[in-house]
């Protein structure tokens, strides 16, 4: 496989590079290396488009200076250059994510295997990290929970190994919903359903739980359809958003009708946590 390399440098570089890496994999880009200056970004040459570069947040926002180069990269064996880099992440004491190349570690009460295409979303970005937080967080058993932007469908295995009984992982990108596949099997998981698909799918569906870690303008977008996909008293999960942007956040779901019950941080990111009223 051939693939393209976009070397950009970054200053300030937080929270200017985690919002772009966000911003690359929306698009497609599915592996990063973290560099002195900014990041690399990688990307299959067929899917690369230099048309959309200039129009990603970090380069568009006066506060940030970025500049980037563009260079045809030798193929590799990108299944090895990322098994090197990537490490078993730990979210407090209870749940442990790993890939199937790692060794078990015992004393944790979840310990999922999530072996990623790069995809967003194996638990070593912040919002991750959070989403999982505040699941610990909920009662999930006998619940319906949808994952909508699912990526390697961490939190939706998760979800499974909280009790939920009807889950859904959904996607945008086809490879996310073929990577999120292989990582439901490999948990041993047969509560989950995965679709590729966007929130205009979940009409006519309910759930108890939605876990929505997307990108903040998605989120604003779609409060609205996801408010309607819950249940009464059914909970919204809102992360992959910097903590400048939380106001925003907030009364947009407030706006749509939601009350909003929990506000979590780590560094520049945050979360929110809504729920619908009973009535």
């Amino acid at each position: 496989m051939n693939y393209t390399e976009v070397d950009f440098l970054i200053a300030p570089l937080e929270p200017w590079r985690d919002i772009l890496l966000a911003e690359l994999g929306e698009l497609g880009y599915d592996s990063f290396e973290e560099t002195t200056g900014g990041l690399k970004a990688y990307i299959l040459s067929e899917r690369f488009e230099r048309k959309v570069l200039p129009e990603l947040l970090a380069l568009r926002d006066p506060h940030a200076s970025v500049s980037y180069t563009v260079r045809a990269v030798d193929p590799k064996n990108w299944n090895a250059e990322w098994e090197r880099s990537f490490t078993p992440v730990e979210v407090g004491t209870d749940v442990r994510i790993r890939a199937d190349f790692h060794e078990p570690a015992p004393g944790f009460k979840y310990e999922l295997i999530i072996t990623p295409r790069m995809a967003f979303g194996t638990g070593h970005h912040a919002t991750t990290r959070m989403m999982v937080q505040a699941m610990m967080g909920l009662d999930l058993k006998g619940q319906a929970v949808c994952d909508l932007g699912s990526g390697t469908a961490v939190l939706a295995v998760l979800a499974e190994k909280l009790g939920a009984i009807d889950v859904l992982a959904i996607d945008i990108d086809a490879l996310a919903e073929e990577n999120a596949r292989e990582n439901v099997e490999r948990n041993g998981c047969h509560a989950i359903t995965v679709e590729k698909g966007t929130v205009a799918d979940l009409k006519g569906r309910r759930y108890g739980t939605i876990l929505a870690n997307i990108e903040r303008n998605t989120l604003m977008r779609d409060m609205d359809a996801m408010r309607d996909a819950l249940l009464p008293g059914g909970a919204l999960l809102l992360s992959g958003f910097v903590v400048g942007d939380r106001h925003m956040m907030i009364q947009c779901a407030k706006e749509a009708g939601l009350l909003v019950e929990e506000r979590m941080n780590e560094g520049e990111w945050a979360l929110i946590g809504c729920r619908k009223p009973l009535n």
